[in-house]
């Protein structure tokens, strides 16, 4: 026996354009560590982090993935949030036959033994957002993004599930995550120009401020026009003007204002911790989560090694802040609770979509209901990730 501490790593940038929403991601990372520790660790050893900060830098991401798994012999890490960070390190986890817990929404299409997906997947997200777009605002679908990889097959699921119920989509642009004034500009006069119904925006990071901004500027009114988006979080919000989010739609499992018991006591532990009013969002909240998931799955297990902790995570099952949460033996991905809500700066969000029960990961859309006939579950609408 040994009280040697549970060493883990936690990759995640507290700079850079995903700075913001990374650090919320960390305080519940380090939340859901000190709970663990409080209570006597796992088998009675504590937690120990190891943390890097990769700066938002893909490459970054990736030799900090290396370090710790070749140097720390570290085996279990949690961080990324762009896909591209994800999949800058998933080869170096992969190679040193480790574990990643992925915390935070992304495009599908994907599955690593390596990898526990636990941020949404597209049927979780993309699926319930668009029924609701479709049916409270109409066809016609102007898309946006950041240029990498989680926008482009983001909106390709989106558009594809919007033409399947009649829709269109009438423009779409990819913008730097570097935003500058000139790129704004272009999205603003490409919207006005073409009058859609509504916006799906993938602009992720520091770029959604001075985008809601500007579309708030321009006299657009997201009432009747609003901007639907998963990347954009209560910590985007906190950053807005006044009046510039209200109205506009996201879709996450979990909000900040969500009021259930466990997502309340969830927002009060967060704050306290974090040392100010700052929101909880779904990326810091399946951060949190996959730490108290790994710590059962680990007490189930007795070892941390891949191959006696990956089939104890499929056995647990965690009460977590949005609902009860565990992990798909055949996806590796999260049964979770998907939701979609219209944005209100004064009080709680307006929850327009809500399940009665989780919702099974489907990330390859397999399952997907709407769709023609004719269509091909596996084709719909997988293509080559662009990068």
């Amino acid at each position: 026996m040994t009280d040697d501490p549970w060493r883990i790593g936690v990759i995640m940038s507290q700079s850079g354009v995903t700075g913001a929403i990374e650090r919320n991601q960390l305080a519940a990372t380090r939340l859901a560590i000190a709970e663990i520790n409080a209570m006597g660790g796992v088998l009675g050893r504590k937690l120990h982090a190891v943390f890097r900060d990769p700066k938002s830098t893909p490459a970054l991401y990736r030799s900090h993935a290396q370090e710790l798994c070749r140097d720390e012999r570290i085996q279990v890490i949690f961080g990324g949030h762009m896909s591209s960070t994800r999949k800058a390190m998933l080869p170096e986890i992969e190679a040193y036959n480790a574990l990643l817990f992925y915390p935070t929404l992304y495009e599908g299409f994907e599955y690593s033994r390596h990898c526990v997906y636990t941020g949404a997947a597209p049927n979780q997200n993309s699926v319930p957002l668009v029924d609701y777009l479709h049916r409270s605002f109409g066809r016609r679908l102007f898309l946006v993004g950041s240029d990498y990889v989680y926008p482009y097959e983001s909106n390709r699921i989106v558009s594809d599930l919007l033409r399947s119920r009649g829709g269109e989509v009438v423009d779409e642009i990819y913008v730097p995550l570097d935003l500058k004034h000139k790129h704004v500009t272009q999205i603003i006069d490409r919207i006005r120009d073409h009058k859609p119904d509504m916006i799906y925006s993938t602009v992720v990071g520091d770029g959604i401020i001075p985008f809601y901004t500007a579309y708030r500027e321009a006299g657009f009114d997201p009432q009747t026009c609003p901007i639907a988006s998963q990347s954009t979080s209560e910590v985007d919000v906190a950053r807005m003007p006044p009046g510039v989010a209200d109205g506009h739609v996201i879709a996450a499992p979990f909000f900040d204002s969500l009021r259930i018991p466990a997502a309340l006591a969830f927002a009060r532990a967060f704050r306290l911790a974090a040392g100010g009013p700052i929101p909880a969002t779904a990326p810091a909240e399946a951060a949190y989560f996959s730490v108290h998931l790994y710590a059962a799955a680990l007490a189930l297990a007795g070892e941390d090694g891949i191959e006696a902790l990956l089939p104890a995570l499929y056995e647990v099952e965690v009460d977590a802040p949005q609902g009860a949460v565990r992990v798909d033996r055949l996806t590796n991905h999260t049964h979770l609770w998907p939701r979609v809500a219209r944005i209100r700066e004064q009080g709680p969000y307006d929850i327009v979509s809500q399940p009665t029960e989780r919702v099974a990961p489907d990330p390859y859309l397999v399952r997907i209901s709407g769709l023609p006939e004719d269509t091909d579950p596996i084709a719909f609408p997988f293509s080559a990730a662009r990068f």
